[in-house]
């Protein structure tokens, strides 16, 4: 569990970088006009970052008082937001 905790962690890290580019970007969702979904898409866009860093925050900080089980599931938590984004891109290239 201690070297799947630091494998998840450093993934996360290397996602951290065009995570952030993304979230630069997010305003151009609003080219093809302001719906429900483009909301969505732009709420999840910006939160993936600031969700990446917090969550490897308390994922070290568990690492560092042993609780290897606790810090790899906080670590994961940011490919929940991942999989929603392709989700949402997925369904509004559908509608078009």
């Amino acid at each position: 569990m201690k070297t799947c905790s630091l494998i998840a962690n450093i993934i996360m890290l290397v996602i951290l970088i065009p995570a952030a580019f993304g979230a630069m970007m997010s305003p151009f969702v609003f080219d093809s006009g302001a719906t429900k979904r483009t909301w969505w898409i732009f709420g999840t866009l910006v939160a993936l970052p600031i969700l990446i860093i917090s969550t490897q925050i308390i994922s070290w900080v568990a690492y560092a008082r042993h609780n290897y089980d606790f810090a790899l599931k906080v670590s994961l938590v940011p490919v929940l937001d991942i999989f929603m984004i392709i989700f949402l891109f997925s369904v509004s290239s559908e509608l078009k």
